[in-house]
């Protein structure tokens, strides 16, 4: 079983649960979003908490960046307590 917790989220992980379903497992994990420069970004949950952990970013000459989400430090026990709901719903 995957744990919420195993992988840092901060403040700059998008909320992926509106996304698409890459592995058919019943929960959304990836999303696409662009950004001011053109981009594509492809946001990934990789833990199954609903928060992106990694985003790839396609550039337009095609070349490509993979950044970790931000991890702002030890979550919250309310942060916690929020990603268990919504990982066990």
């Amino acid at each position: 079983m995957r744990d919420p917790r195993a992988v840092p989220d901060g403040d700059a992980c998008p909320d992926v649960t509106a996304g698409f379903d890459t592995d058919d497992d019943g929960t959304p994990d990836s999303l696409f979003t662009d950004d001011p420069s053109g981009d594509l970004l492809l946001h990934t949950d990789l833990d199954a908490d609903g928060l992106a952990d990694r985003t790839l970013a396609l550039h337009a000459d095609g070349s490509t960046d993979v950044e970790p989400c931000v991890d702002d430090g030890p979550p919250t026990l309310v942060d916690v307590l929020t990603r268990l709901l919504r990982w066990g719903a």
